[in-house]
């Protein structure tokens, strides 16, 4: 989608509101900015008629020269956006001189759209050409298209020559019927009251959006009541730049999101009792329960599964695994390759014992909950109890304080900000009490995802001091973990600001911010960003001190399985120094089923 700002006669004939705009539409996310330029004098035949008198003397008050025209066009591109003009009648064109190759494109106005010697001399400064249809019938609009049907690079334009347009005068569905009769892309010209149509105007096809922009909607301004002010325009601008997103490519695909909340919502199959290999599941050795961490029965019976081939603890989700032939233990050969390189996995207080007896290696990182660090607060003992001492240690801090908060330690709220404080801490404690026990140093990791309303500097700042006085200086380093650009908190998405874009590895850089650089969430956000995630990964690899190794696909993908996403190989990355974490998505579940096929997949590869 190109949404163009059309600045018109909006800045009131002021380079300081003119300026304005063009910050408005670059901060918006538009494609581009657009002048319409006529010469001072001549161009208007006093006919003495009280509306042409309005118009001629609105035209003379907002008028700003070509040379300052330029210097507006220069700050449009300095922007990154494109520049545009529109004349109404090609002699104009002259007051540029040469200059005139600085506009990346040129635009027809409706009211010239029969004026086939403007149409054909504008054509020939070889720039894309837009052509407004507003005014005319069909066929002289289909006239027009025969008349340039030799021209290349012409975009034709909907629109309604009203000012402003009302709802329901519109004419959408004529887009469809332009976009068959020229071949060519089409778009739509808004001067609508409801700055909303446009939406329908892409829904009929329009690719390429005018909209009139201006600092009050509600101005004496002739084009005011039919522009879009700064707020509207960044909301439209959202919506079209999203618009491709949103419609999908036509098949449906289940996001992360919906993965955690049709686990934490439905229910699925649990064992009543412990369940024997060679035991056919039944409803007299179930139950049904939530949350959804295995099969339903329609499940079961879809897939044909009858009997167990594993033992199933009571209370414990029944999963397809349950269904397969036990693997061999790793073997003393792959549990070498892991040390070796040192590959860690994820474990939770509730799966330690579990994962650390399937898994003899010696690396693990603790994610915990805020109900856990609250459990190592109050009683350190009973948590220590629950993990094997004679293993090496990361600590993942929770991305949450409480049930409804996610962590911030830069708040200006102040239960909050103790609240994180507190989280932080323990995490610390914890870390420094392991370290003690093990002999092995124990990095800390978190997500800090909230960016200050002082900017992204002061932020990656103030984080840092923070982080360093709560954990450095008491022996334990803590790194921020790189993000997604989308993240999941309390069952929907969230758009993060910090450790996700081009600008944050340019700060960190800066800084010298020690990272967590989780790849998969590398991949998700450069993907975001249609950037290439390895030149963002060369970029921060020496910064980092502990990595999560994981697969990803799109902007939401994230932790699937190797090979199935954009890491490509992932024996690149285990050569790194510091721990590698391998965060499949979900690895925890059967046993730590998904944990032990990357490491198989790695130890094949790269063994």
């Amino acid at each position: 989608m190109k949404i163009i700002a059309e600045l018109g006669i909006n800045h009131r004939g002021s380079l300081e509101v003119a300026g304005k705009l063009i910050d408005v539409a670059s901060e918006a996310g538009a494609w581009g900015a657009k002048f319409q330029y006529r010469a001072k004098d001549g161009f208007y035949q006093a006919t003495h008629e009280i509306g042409d008198e309005i118009l001629s003397r609105e035209i003379d008050d907002c008028y700003i020269s070509s040379e300052d025209i330029l210097k507006l066009t220069a700050e449009i591109k300095g922007r990154g956006m494109a520049a545009g003009i529109s004349f109404f009648k090609f002699a104009d064109a002259a007051d540029f001189g040469d200059r005139i190759a600085e506009f990346d494109f040129f635009k027809v106005p409706s009211a010239e759209l029969l004026n086939e010697e403007l149409i054909v001399s504008m054509a020939g400064l070889g720039k894309p050409l837009i052509l407004s249809t507003g005014g005319h019938s069909e066929e002289e609009i289909f006239q027009a298209v025969e008349a340039t049907r030799s021209l290349s690079d012409v975009i034709y334009l909907h629109c309604i020559s009203n000012y402003p347009v009302l709802l329901g005068n519109q004419q959408m569905g004529f887009i469809r019927t332009l976009a068959e009769k020229t071949g060519s892309p089409v778009g739509y010209s808004s001067h609508d009251q409801d700055w909303e149509v446009c939406l329908v105007a892409a829904a009929n096809g329009a690719t390429v959006f005018e909209r009139h922009l201006t600092m009050d909607k509600f101005g004496k301004g002739i084009d005011d009541s039919s522009s879009s002010d700064p707020e509207e325009f960044k909301r439209l601008c959202k919506l079209l730049n999203a618009y491709d997103a949103v419609q999908g490519d036509g098949r449906r695909e289940v996001n992360q999101g919906e993965r955690i909340n049709m686990q934490n919502l439905g229910s699925s199959l649990y064992a009543s009792r412990a369940i024997s290999p060679g035991e056919a599941l039944t409803e007299d050795n179930t139950v049904v329960k939530a949350p959804r961490k295995g099969l339903t029965w329609a499940q079961v019976k879809r897939r044909g599964l009858e009997t167990l081939k594993r033992p199933v603890a009571a209370g414990t989700a029944i999963s397809e695994f349950y269904f397969t032939e036990p693997k061999p233990p790793l073997s003393a050969e792959l549990v070498s390759f892991c040390d070796d390189k040192q590959l860690s996995i994820p474990i939770r207080l509730h799966d330690a014992r579990t994962l650390q007896t399937r898994f003899p290696i010696r690396n693990f990182e603790l994610h915990l909950s805020f109900q856990e660090v609250a459990s190592f607060r109050s009683n350190m003992a009973a948590g220590l109890s629950l993990l094997d001492l004679a293993r090496h240690y990361s600590i993942h801090i929770p991305d949450y304080i409480d049930s409804k908060t996610l962590i911030d330690p830069l708040s200006d709220d102040d239960r909050v900000r103790e609240g994180s404080d507190l989280v932080i801490a323990t995490c610390v404690d914890l870390a420094l009490e392991l370290q003690a026990r093990t002999g092995a140093a124990v990095p800390v990791v978190g997500s800090f995802s909230r960016l200050l309303p002082e900017g992204k500097r002061e932020t990656y700042e103030r984080l840092k001091f923070v982080l360093e006085e709560a954990g450095h200086k008491r022996g334990i380093p803590i790194y921020p973990q790189w993000l997604p650009r989308i993240a999941w908190y309390f069952g929907g998405a969230d758009v993060l600001d910090m450790f996700c874009g081009a600008d944050d590895i340019d700060i960190v850089n800066e800084i010298g911010m020690e990272l967590c650089l989780d790849l998969s969430h590398l991949i998700l956000s450069a993907n975001y960003a249609k950037q290439d995630w390895r030149g963002w990964c060369d970029r921060l690899m020496p910064l980092a001190r502990h990595i999560h190794i994981a697969d990803a696909t799109g902007i939401d993908g994230e932790g699937i399985e190797f090979g199935k996403g954009d890491l490509g190989n992932p024996g690149i990355y285990i050569e790194a120094p510091g721990r590698k974490v391998l965060e499949v998505w979900q690895g925890h579940l059967s046993e730590g089923d998904g944990f032990e096929n990357a490491i198989l997949q790695l130890g094949e590869n790269n063994g």
